[in-house]
């Protein structure tokens, strides 16, 4: 799992108090902020799924679990800033995890979203994710949003686990949604997060803006900092 350091700019921006989810063995480096670490499993937990970490990497151990997209531990307005690095793509529905990060940030609060880049990673032959996959995912129920997931799971059994054989991807795919496995559900190049925001501005009332962008100079990830601006909103249903 590739983790890397917010640009400074950006690390600098995020002040105050806020969370950071997914820390897991990369924590961001903030001067200015004091964190929460939120994860969806324990220290030991995501271990048992990540057994490649060796032993000499510091693993966060989270001071709340809960899943991206569902923080009511957390009240509204409540967060100055939220980090969430190589995140969003293991979150099933991100559309919901985006609109839960909008309710705890307060007015001019911040998101440091870091994002792999799918052609300079092992996602490179996957299936690119739309805009319009990810309003369907948001629209879907629970049971329609498991049977899309089992498609993800089969493409990364195929590309990831080089499981061409389909009798074989498909035992894999099914094994791994049964354990829940994290995987990277979704799949994206720069350009395809800004319509997300736009459509969540338009279509659903979120008011989010992007202030800033950055692709790593490493090539395999790229970055912006979002923010809730500021003033009284009334999001609208889907």
């Amino acid at each position: 799992m590739m983790r890397s350091v917010a640009p400074e700019r950006m690390a600098r921006a995020l002040r105050g108090s806020g969370l950071e989810i997914g820390a897991f063995r990369g924590p961001q480096l903030l001067p200015e902020g004091r964190v929460t670490y939120v994860d969806l499993l324990s220290r030991a937990e995501a271990l048992r799924f990540y057994p490649e970490v060796p032993a000499h990497i510091p693993v966060v151990d989270p001071d709340v679990l809960a899943p991206a997209a569902d923080l009511s531990v957390f009240p509204d307005c409540s967060q100055d800033f939220i980090v969430a690095s190589h995140l969003l793509e293991h979150t099933e529905d991100p559309i919901s995890a985006l609109v839960e990060w909008h309710r705890v940030l307060k007015s001019d609060g911040l998101i440091y979203l870091g994002l792999p880049d799918m052609r300079d990673t092992f996602d490179r032959e996957r299936t690119r994710t739309t805009l319009e996959h990810l309003i369907d995912d948001h629209r879907s129920t629970p049971a329609e949003l498991a049977q899309r997931n089992l498609f993800h799971y089969r493409e990364w059994a195929q590309h990831v686990n080089d499981l061409d054989d389909p009798g074989r991807r498909d035992l894999w795919a099914e094994l791994l949604q049964a354990a829940d496995y994290p995987i990277h559900f979704h799949c994206w190049n720069p350009e395809d997060l800004p319509p997300v925001v736009e459509w969540m501005h338009t279509e659903l009332g979120y008011d989010l803006e992007i202030l800033d962008f950055e692709s790593m100079s490493h090539g395999y990830e790229f970055c912006y900092l979002i923010r809730r601006r500021g003033g009284t909103y009334a999001p609208r249903s889907p």
